[in-house]
């Protein structure tokens, strides 16, 4: 199991990079009358927190695994949570904002949509990566040079 970073398709990468940005905004940017996301958003925060993991969780097993079949079931995952966090994000920030909101949280609504929308593409290229493939298993016909036939006249 050897960590490769070129195993990382463009879904993946714009998963991580919003992932690390809604991280970021969460944490250290202020979002309502000078605290951070993560005090603001008290109903949602845990969600947000689930989503950043799966987010994570799916770059490191990209990046780490050659058969897609782990990254594929987190891609999954991530594309069924990641819009209901921006859904909850959307109602949080546009149509029930708190007062003297900041620019953060609108960053970290971007960086929401980001994330959903890296684990949608992730979804959509599954698969394994050509280097990660299995080599050419050569096949030989009834007739050909080492098959049956030749086979029955050695014998």
């Amino acid at each position: 199991m050897g960590i490769d970073a070129a195993r990382l398709r463009r879904g993946e990468l714009l998963a991580g990079v919003g992932a690390v940005l809604l991280t970021v905004f969460m944490v250290a940017g202020k979002w309502a009358g000078g605290r951070s996301g993560w005090q603001t958003l008290v109903s949602v925060r845990w969600l947000l927190a689930v989503t950043i993991v799966l987010a994570f969780a799916l770059v490191i097993t990209q990046v780490s695994r050659r058969s897609p079949a782990v990254p594929v079931s987190l891609s999954l995952a991530l594309t069924v949570i990641g819009p209901i966090s921006v859904l909850a994000l959307i109602y949080r920030i546009l149509i029930s904002p708190p007062a003297h909101q900041h620019a953060a949280a609108y960053l970290g609504l971007l960086s929401a949509l980001a994330l959903a929308y890296g684990g949608y593409l992730s979804l959509r290229e599954e698969g394994v990566a050509r280097r990660d493939a299995p080599s050419e298993i050569p096949v030989v016909g009834p007739g050909g040079e080492g098959g049956w036939a030749e086979a029955e006249k050695r014998s």
